[in-house]
């Protein structure tokens, strides 16, 4: 009896840490959604509802009217199309150059893409600003977005899961008279698909969270990012707190939606040839 009693309390207590890490992470979420779609009046009391009677979008409407959030969540969205679409073609031609064609120095090159993993962003903040100025770029989409045209750990990500992949089908497509391009669009970035997907979708959540360099860059209400609007709603709709949770809902949505319709590619991304 002794084995079986112990693996069910092993089983049990595997339970009761995932239901408590489950609990952990999904109570704000719940949280911010039921009282975002509460009526003003039943948030007003600070207490928590469970199960609410009724839900509304007035708050959604007040959180859009209240500031630029509409215009802002426009330039989000293009922000986060653009800097995501430009890292991915940067890091897939950049991992196919360092894993496919045979060039001295290529092992120098990807310790300087790995150095770039070193440094926080933070340190190119000045640099970058007086650039970005210089160039006239201020208070503009192109000035948001041009500072991360590259990522480091895109590259990485898939020079991994491109050494993974079979180099026979990719000499074999040059054989076939495949220019590098063709062969990168057509035969490697196919059989990558999983870490190509893992890899969108950490350009897309970096991009869409990004809030100090949006911040610093621009001027206009009208041309600065959600992530931007909603702290100036937290200091303008100080005293209406459902308002507030509107806003941060509308911030989470796209982060939630990305991250339940792509978590099994996330997973199968992240966990093959990471460690190559």
């Amino acid at each position: 009896m002794t084995p079986p009693t112990r693996l069910q309390a092993g089983s049990v207590l595997r339970w009761l840490w995932l239901a408590a890490v489950v609990v952990a992470v999904t109570f704000p979420v719940y949280v911010t959604v039921v009282t975002a779609l509460l009526p003003p009046g039943d948030v007003a009391g600070g207490r928590l509802v469970p199960v609410p009677d009724r839900l509304t979008l007035a708050n959604v409407r007040t959180a859009l009217d209240s500031a630029p959030l509409s215009r802002q969540y426009l330039v989000s969205v293009a922000v986060t199309v653009l800097q995501s679409a430009a890292q991915l073609t940067t890091a897939a031609l950049a991992a196919y150059a360092l894993v496919f064609p045979r060039w001295r120095g290529r092992g120098t090159a990807f310790a300087l893409v790995l150095a770039t993993l070193a440094f926080p962003g933070e340190s190119l903040v000045i640099p970058n600003f007086e650039l970005a100025t210089a160039l006239g770029l201020r208070d503009t989409l192109l000035g948001i977005v041009i500072p991360y045209l590259a990522a480091g750990y895109a590259v990485f990500l898939l020079r991994q899961a491109f050494l993974a992949l079979p180099r026979e089908a990719w000499e074999a497509a040059r054989l076939d008279g495949c220019g590098d391009l063709r062969a990168l669009v057509h035969v490697v970035l196919p059989m990558a698909r999983p870490q190509l997907v893992t890899a969108a979708m950490w350009c897309a959540l970096s991009a869409w969270n990004g809030y100090f360099w949006p911040l610093l860059i621009t001027d206009s209400p009208q041309r600065r990012t959600i992530q931007v609007g909603l702290a100036q709603l937290v200091v303008d709709q100080a005293t209406s707190p459902a308002v507030i949770y509107a806003g941060t809902l509308l911030v989470l949505l796209p982060t939630l939606v990305l991250v339940l319709f792509g978590q099994r590619f996330l997973v199968r991304g992240l966990a093959s040839r990471v460690g190559t």
